[in-house]
């Protein structure tokens, strides 16, 4: 198969399961598309798919050739603590020379496996096959439209009326290579929920698009486009869409501060105090960021120039260290990539040290305990620097939460807090200098 001109970030390879005889095999694409279930193993009669390990929200295995006949496809969840559970377990038929994509959708709770069929040949050198499906629960019936014309008041849909989950007579259909404009309305409506902008399609492209919901940070449009052919899959999100950008004051000594682009205060980015977060949603692009004293913004104590945001992306910059004076300042940014989605099976916990002075006594360890009593067994992520930061998995309850020197044997708490976290719940633990505060809980979503 030819690579399209998407130019999709394709690093999944095709898998192999057992030995194949080119005249009597079949291909089958496993997706994850479910936006609120946890990373996921997919198993064929019960043997785990190597390289399918842990497929994550929006990601699809490239085709998988295997001899015709019945297998048994499981999808096992991943839960917290290690635990799994098959949310998916199917057995299915496979004939000689079709592909077949089974693409796991719905919220978790009602989570199904809907299987679409075709047959298994390549596109011809000047056209392009597509296979759609409507993947996402809360949407109604879509129309979509492949014209390039600025309005589609005049155009008629390339698709219409497609249904969550339903496998369309009407599809895939085949189309001329060329340049094209996915554009999606719900049925009937001609207000655009998604515009792919214009997209060059390449002559013996094989395209199995799914529309998902879209749960990244900054989102505008209700979905995004998983675009798969048949190597990997690329996520096409719609134009406009934002990123989102948060900021963290961790720093206990220092004043209120100013987020600045190119020297000059971004609104709702000033005024920032000590253990507040305060996100926002901007235009994707390269900024010269800075921070400044909300008083004087001549005083800068953050320089982080050529910040690139991308759309879809969620970015925390944390403000760590010590102001202890303009001239002795240790301040300095701390920046991390977030996944901010909702898993409806545990919670998300990240742990971030930001205290300088603990830092600078030695590692620590995060305990966690149901009692607030901790000792060896209690500890959940052990030898974490100033700086260090991880997310954990945890089952919705009430946690003592603390931040023990790895070298006390006595563990007794140096900064310790009780939180309560649900499932489905995305949440930030920040250990700062203040001792006496304890830990800063920031709950970074609203569990459904």
């Amino acid at each position: 198969m030819k690579a399209n001109s998407l130019a999709l970030a394709l690093g999944s390879a095709v898998f192999l399961f057992g030995c194949s005889d080119d005249d009597d095999n079949s291909q089958i694409r496993v997706t994850h598309a479910s936006s609120d279930a946890p990373l996921v193993a997919i198993t064929l009669n019960d043997e785990v798919v190597k390289g399918l390990e842990e497929v994550d929200y929006q990601t699809a295995s490239g085709f998988i050739s295997l001899d015709s006949g019945t297998y048994d496809v499981g999808v096992q969840a991943l839960l917290a603590g290690g635990e799994e559970a098959e949310v998916i377990g199917e057995n299915l038929d496979f004939a000689p020379d079709m592909q077949y994509d089974i693409i796991a959708l719905n919220n978790t709770a009602s989570i199904e496996p809907v299987v679409l069929s075709r047959d298994n040949f390549a596109p011809g050198a000047d056209e392009v096959r597509i296979d759609v499906l409507h993947g996402h629960p809360g949407v109604s019936g879509v129309d979509i439209y492949l014209a390039t014309d600025n309005s589609i008041d005049s155009v008629e849909p390339a698709v219409s009326g497609l249904e969550f989950k339903i496998d369309s007579p009407d599809l895939p259909v085949s189309i001329p290579a060329g340049t094209y404009r996915i554009r999606v309305t719900l049925t009937g409506d001609k207000a655009v929920v998604f515009d792919s902008g214009e997209l060059p399609l390449a002559g013996g492209s094989d395209l199995m698009i799914t529309a998902v919901p879209n749960v990244d940070g900054g989102a505008v449009s209700p979905v995004n486009l998983m675009v798969a052919d048949g190597e990997g899959v690329a996520v096409l999100r719609s134009s406009g869409e934002q990123a989102a950008v948060r900021v963290v004051h961790a720093v206990d000594d220092a004043p209120e501060v100013d987020v600045l682009a190119s020297g000059a205060p971004v609104d709702g980015l000033t005024v920032i105090a000590f253990k507040e977060f305060r996100s926002l949603d901007l235009a994707p692009d390269t900024y010269n960021l800075s921070v400044a004293a909300s008083s004087d913004n001549t005083l800068v104590v953050i320089e982080a120039p050529d910040t690139t945001l991308d759309a879809g992306t969620t970015t925390s910059i944390y403000a760590v260290g010590k102001l202890n004076s303009i001239t002795d300042s240790t301040i300095e940014p701390l920046v991390i990539a977030e996944d901010l989605r909702s898993v409806a099976t545990y919670a998300k916990v990240r742990v971030v040290h930001a205290s300088p002075t603990a830092g600078g006594l030695g590692l620590v360890d995060i305990h966690a305990s149901a009692d607030g009593t901790f000792d060896e067994s209690t500890a959940v992520l052990k030898g974490v620097d100033f700086k260090g930061s991880a997310v954990l998995n945890v089952p919705a309850g009430t946690y003592f939460l603390a931040v023990i020197l790895a070298s006390d044997g006595t563990f007794t708490p140096a900064v310790e807090a009780m939180a309560t976290v649900d499932d489905g719940g995305v949440y930030s633990v920040v250990a700062t200098d203040d001792f006496a505060g304890g830990l800063v809980l920031n709950v970074d979503n609203t569990a459904p």
